[in-house]
């Protein structure tokens, strides 16, 4: 078998190239610019997971790199597939409609998918240079067996969380609109803005926290699990007035405790989970656009028809904008401290916004918006820095660092603490995408390590009260 299989790798390869060439061949010449920056995307792509599959097995819809390369495929080819079915002048959607006023040619947005194809090589490269081959074994872990208190713990857990949504909510002014979620708090002063600080770092680290402990006892809690995650995730959408990302982060860690808690996912089952919720995000978006109107929403559809969420191409807009401002020399004066924002961003009580370059973008390009209305990303960055030889330098440091966290928790699967933190990781390796390579590092330190402290100390608590303490100090057998 292993002799059949190396004979089948060759064959696989070499395939695969054939295909790509007659593919190439057969795209009329006014798309191929569009249409071979896409395929060498997926080519890439396909190429990672094999070489990651010899290496991880079935564990692969369990590794962050995998998930992560995933979305950058859907960031680079969904943009591609909109420019070849679509005419940006007739696209519906804020970012197709902002990059039409640009006026680009085809030969330009061909140009920039071949940064795309650069970038999702340079993940893959850092990632399968440090990623072992140590496939992950799906076992019980040692700490499964949940001790007493977590049910109390989770009771806590659930009860912070309830008064956090409402405190929260108790504060905020009136919420009419998607832009007013994100002003919501402005009117506050300063101590009162820092106790709704205090109870959305309680609120999302206790998510995180509860559903990893209820997954540590499945049998007896899945229909709770259930529970939460819907009550979790429909609360977020409607709180957040159409905002999908916590939805998405939820869901993702749902799967990701479910992989490694209960049992694995196959790809089948993975990939045809992430088609869902691809619609129902592009659902979410299209009715959020229209103020969730439903017959207006299907007037758009009847009218315009279905297409993928603008969503998809928020890292590209700005990524083209800025490149091509780079081109012409026109990109405004940066701040050399806004190259180390990633790290600025860990220390209290500084100024997160001033060296943000989400916010550099916003003042300079859209200084009348109430808030930035456009993301970043690692492409946008590197055109605000070095080019596309950036570009490569931080795609490579991306995948070398998402290699060195996957061994590090499998190393400490067995631990909660560890599977929390894996988790979130794993949740939100999309705001990588969006925003810079250690993004994940300020929401990590600020939001789920005071949690975990805290719910470390509160099982400490509730073991010492079960266990009991003699007046002299020792323990009481």
């Amino acid at each position: 078998m292993k002799a059949q299989g190396r004979g089948t790798a060759p064959a696989i390869w070499i395939g695969s190239l054939v295909l790509s060439c007659l593919v190439l061949l057969a795209v009329p010449d006014r798309q191929l610019v569009i249409f071979a920056p896409a395929w060498a995307a997926l080519y890439v792509f396909f190429a990672f997971s094999l070489i990651l599959h010899s290496r991880v097995g079935d564990n692969m819809f369990g590794e962050i790199g995998f998930l992560y390369m995933s979305l950058a495929i859907a960031y680079t080819v969904l943009p591609a597939f909109t420019f070849l079915a679509l005419d940006l002048d007739l696209a519906s959607g804020w970012v197709w409609e902002n990059l039409a006023l640009l006026l680009p040619d085809t030969s330009e947005l061909g140009r920039h998918l071949w940064r795309h194809v650069l970038f999702v090589f340079g993940v893959a490269l850092g990632y399968l240079l440090l990623r072992r081959p140590m496939p992950a074994q799906m076992r019980r872990p040692a700490d499964s067996s949940p001790p007493a208190g977590d049910g109390i713990v989770l009771l806590i857990l659930t009860g912070l969380i309830l008064l956090s949504v409402l405190a929260i909510a108790g504060l905020s002014a009136p919420v009419e609109s998607y832009i007013d979620h994100y002003t919501r708090y402005d009117h506050l002063p300063r101590p009162l803005l820092l106790l709704v600080y205090v109870f959305f770092i309680l609120k999302t680290s206790c998510y995180y926290i509860l559903l990893t402990l209820m997954f540590r006892d499945y049998r007896r809690r899945k229909f709770w699990i259930v529970l939460a995650v819907a009550a979790i995730s429909g609360y977020e959408t409607v709180y957040s007035f159409g905002s999908r990302i916590e939805t998405l982060s939820i869901l993702l860690a749902t799967i990701c405790l479910y992989h490694y808690r209960v049992g694995r996912i196959s790809l089948k089952a993975g990939a045809l989970t992430f088609l869902v919720i691809a619609s129902l995000f592009s659902v979410v978006e299209l009715f959020r656009s229209l103020e969730f109107d439903l017959s207006d929403a299907q007037a758009a559809v009847a009218a315009e028809g279905a297409g993928p969420a603008s969503e998809f191409g928020a890292v590209f807009f700005t990524g083209f904008h800025l490149y091509a401002e780079r081109a012409q020399g026109a990109l405004p004066p940066v701040d050399l401290r806004m190259f180390f924002n990633d790290l600025l961003a860990l220390i209290p009580f500084v100024d997160h916004y001033t060296w943000n370059p989400q916010y550099w973008y916003a003042r300079y390009y859209y200084p009348d918006a109430a808030v930035p209305p456009q993301t970043m990303g690692l492409i946008a960055d590197s055109a605000i820095w070095g080019g596309e030889v950036d570009l490569f330098l931080r795609s490579l440091v991306n995948g070398l660092w998402y290699a060195a966290l996957m061994h590090w928790f499998l190393a400490r699967r067995d631990r909660w603490w560890a599977m929390v933190v894996y988790a979130f990781l794993f949740a939100t390796c999309v705001m990588t995408l969006k925003y810079s390579v250690f993004y994940q590092l300020a929401p990590l330190f600020r939001i789920i390590v005071p949690g975990l402290l805290l719910v470390a100390a509160l099982r400490w608590v509730l073991r010492q009260m079960a266990v009991g303490i003699e007046p002299g100090g020792r323990t009481a057998r």
